[in-house]
This record gives structure tokens, C-alpha cells and sequence, in this order.
């Protein structure tokens, strides 16, 4: 059995720039995109064994991925990775908002990592944001449930606090909720990996976005902007 992290999150949240700082853990083996070609005929029991394998051959003692709503079935999630013994669970979540600007922008130039999207504005359409954060929420909401049925810890690094920080900084924090499920991870005094640069450096959700009076006020409207500006879970 391996310590196993699965980072319950979604898209634009930070979670790949923590694997990609997990590269300077001694410990630790990070498969960011472990399901996301996954093939019908493979179980997800068997790509997990694979990562327990690759791991294992580079002397690591623990291993991580991320898991988002669409990635696999729930009932798969539940039966063949999260009851898998070792498997401990890490909430990372970002605001809706912010969250679902920056997915808007990297699908407007399809690039997902190394293109600066600053200069980019796109204009959002307020049924889609609601249908996307009730796609986020049902999937964090599932897996709190989850875990407070069996209780479990459920740890939550958010983007803003804990992500958006000194590489230095980052790390600690993740190795601080790996704590919390029981895994210890060592943060070394001297990073080798500084993670992902940050494609969009504008900071307001308003000076992104082309239509955003008419979408604010949308939002007002239909009683959404706690939500909106809040977390999923």
C-alpha cells in the first residue's frame, strides 16, 4: 500500500501548479493528468495500480493526482479510487468567478499552460456560469458528504490563500493538509521547481470580461452573486 493524495478539484483552481511543485518533494510522485486518456477498457483500479508501480520504481512513498467532476463516474470515484486503501482526500478550490473566467480565457486561445492571456476579454453568458457552478458544487458537495459519513478529515487549500503564493509558501501549505490525512511530506530548504507561471496577471474579474455590467447585473438578478464570488464547497 502507498499513501495516496487525491486532490478533489476542479479546472483553473491551481491544483496542477501544486503538482508541479510536488517535484521538489523527495517523498512524493505526481500524475496530474492520470485519468484524462483513460480508455474505456481500463479500470481506474488498474491505472491507479500503474501509478502505485512508476512511483514505486523511483523509490517514492507517496503519490497524488486530481480527480475533477468530469473526469469519471461518481460511482466509479466512490468504488474503485476513494475506498482503494491509502487513499486520503485534499479539497482545492478557487472562486466561481474566477475559476470560470479563467477557464473562459484559456478556451479562447486553447492553450491551458505558457500563453499569456492578460490581454484577453471574453464575454460570458450567465446561464452557462450557473450550470458550471452547479456542476462544481454537486461535485464537491458529493465528496464532503462522503467523507463526513466516514469521518474523515477534509482538509481544503483555496487559491487565494494557500495557492496564489512564494512557490515557498504553496508548499507548505499543501504539506500542512497532507498533514491532516496523516501524510507527512518534507519541504525542502531550496526549490528546484518553481511550478506553473500564471497565464493571466490581471486581478479583477470585471477587467476581464467585456460584458460585465450587463453580467453583473444578471447576476444580481438571478439571485447568484454570493454564489459567484463564494466557493463551491
Amino acid at each position: 500500500m502507498l499513501d495516496t493524495l487525491c486532490l478533489i478539484t476542479g479546472p483553473r483552481t491551481g491544483a496542477n501548479h501544486l503538482m508541479q511543485l510536488g517535484g521538489n518533494l523527495a517523498e512524493l510522485k505526481t500524475f496530474p493528468e492520470l485519468f484524462n486518456s483513460l480508455a474505456e477498457r481500463i479500470e481506474p483500479d488498474h491505472v491507479l495500480d500503474q501509478a502505485v508501480e512508476a512511483a514505486r520504481a523511483e523509490h517514492k512513498r507517496v503519490l497524488a493526482f486530481k480527480l475533477w467532476h468530469d473526469t469519471l463516474e461518481p460511482e466509479t470515484v466512490e468504488q474503485l479510487v476513494l475506498s482503494r486503501p491509502g487513499v486520503r482526500v485534499i479539497f482545492v478550490v478557487r472562486r466561481q468567478i474566477d475559476a470560470y473566467v479563467s477557464w473562459c480565457k484559456a478556451i479562447s486561445v486553447h492553450k491551458w499552460q505558457e500563453v499569456d492571456t492578460s490581454a484577453v476579454r471574453v464575454r460570458l453568458d450567465i446561464a452557462d456560469f450557473a450550470a458550471w457552478m452547479d456542476a462544481q458544487e454537486r461535485w464537491y458537495d458529493r465528496w464532503r458528504n462522503w467523507l463526513n459519513r466516514r469521518f474523515l478529515p477534509c482538509p481544503i487549500l483555496r487559491y487565494e490563500t494557500d495557492i496564489d503564493l512564494p512557490p515557498e509558501g504553496a508548499l507548505r501549505r499543501f504539506a500542512a493538509a497532507a498533514a491532516q490525512v496523516g501524510v507527512t511530506l518534507r519541504v525542502p530548504a531550496t526549490l528546484t521547481a518553481t511550478g506553473l507561471i500564471k497565464q493571466d496577471r490581471i486581478k479583477a474579474a470585471a477587467d476581464k470580461v467585456d460584458n460585465w455590467p450587463a453580467f453583473s447585473k444578471a447576476l444580481v438578478a438571478e439571485g447568484l452573486e454570493k454564489r459567484a464570488f463564494g466557493y463551491p464547497v
